[in-house]
């Protein structure tokens, strides 16, 4: 019955972003056990922090998708934000490289980058984020920058990784020149 639940849960999430959500699939029939502590981390990892920090939120999880993988689950991420009510321009500056022309998500996007990497920055782009928001919103920035890279390695750990895609952004093609923030 659980695996009929979680494969169900799983075929819904994947039609709303248009998404292969295989590996999932093969999770939940390998040990439905898994199935159930991925959906139990989907609900812990999701922190959603102030409302006046939802793009900077967006930005992280979009920064740090691509900080780690250019493949399918960078599209969902980008999906996903578009969906949530982040602008195509901010993404689209992002992927191209200026990151600091697209406000708040771009703040997120950068700090994804910088806390993942350890740059020297991120002390700085946390003073911002928490002078603009509040100490709530470096917590839901660091949940999007650790928990959403999460989703590329197990993919590729269980085989399922692919190659570096074209990237769709809100109808528009995009082809990363440089992802990294500037």
């Amino acid at each position: 019955m659980i695996r009929a639940f979680l494969h169900a849960s799983t075929r819904r999430f994947a039609r709303a972003f248009n998404y292969n959500a295989q590996y999932q699939h093969d999770m939940i029939d390998t040990d439905p056990r898994a199935g159930v502590r991925l959906a139990l981390f989907q609900m812990v990892s999701n922190y959603a922090g102030p409302a006046s920090a939802h793009h900077v939120r967006m930005g992280a999880m979009v920064g740090s998708a691509f900080e780690g993988d250019c493949g399918p689950c960078a599209q969902l991420t980008v999906d996903m934000a578009l969906a949530f009510g982040a602008r195509a321009a901010d993404i689209q500056a992002c992927l191209n490289g200026q990151a600091n022309a697209a406000g708040d998500f771009g703040l997120g996007y950068q700090f994804a980058w910088a806390a993942i990497r350890g740059d020297d920055n991120l002390d700085a782009l946390r003073a911002q984020i928490e002078g603009a928001h509040g100490p709530r919103a470096i917590i839901a920035a660091s949940f999007a920058a650790a928990f959403t890279r999460t989703y590329p390695v197990l993919k590729r750990g269980m085989g399922h990784g692919k190659l570096c895609q074209r990237l769709d952004v809100g109808g528009t093609p995009v082809t990363l020149t440089d992802p990294t923030p500037a």
